[in-house]
């Protein structure tokens, strides 16, 4: 995977992780609701 500009991480690449943060936020939420 190359880059371009290495110095900040890439718009989709940051949209991504907060989508993860989100969705592990979201699957803790409904297993403690089970």
């Amino acid at each position: 995977m190359r880059s371009l500009d290495v110095s900040t991480p890439a718009p989709g690449i940051r949209l991504v992780a907060r989508l993860h943060v989100d969705l592990c936020r979201l699957a803790s939420a409904i297993c403690r609701a089970s």
